[in-house]
């Protein structure tokens, strides 16, 4: 008779669930890179901008043109602002995948652990009673060897 985990549905539907955690989190990772990629790109465009406002100031540039750099360079910052409430959104739902993907991975691991302790279990007693098939078959072929 072969081992048999009773739990088995249990436990598979323990570890589907667990890859979908997983799979939960590889996004939030996924997302809160990028969000924190477009920020750097973002800050390199206002750092760029502020040294070619400067540069434009010392070179003379017409006034309409200084107002639209500056309008332009607001509009960055709100955005920029935007950005960082963004990622500080997608930092929480980062948070909250590993929670869950950590709870689903607990639950799993109580399950597999059960199983390893039954299958183990259930190997000894397969042991024992081979034993004591083997002990038996000896003491009969002694008490046949008497008789």
């Amino acid at each position: 008779m072969a081992f048999r985990f009773a739990l088995a549905p249990l436990l598979r539907l323990r570890q589907s669930i667990e890859r979908q955690r997983t799979l939960k989190l590889q996004e939030a990772n996924l997302q809160l890179f990028r969000a924190q990629e477009e920020l750097a790109r973002l800050e390199r465009s206002l750092d760029e901008s502020a040294q070619s406002d400067a540069a434009a100031l010392v070179a003379g540039r017409m006034a309409a043109e200084i107002q639209f750099a500056l309008v332009l360079r607001e509009n960055l910052e709100r955005f920029r602002q935007e950005l960082q409430s963004d990622i500080r959104k997608l930092e929480l739902a980062r948070q909250e995948a590993v929670r869950e993907y950590h709870q689903a991975y607990r639950e799993r691991e109580v399950l597999e652990t059960l199983r390893a302790r039954q299958r183990r279990d259930y190997q000894q007693e397969q042991l024992r009673r081979q034993q004591k098939e083997l002990d038996a078959t000896y003491l009969l072929q002694r008490w046949h060897h008497r008789n």
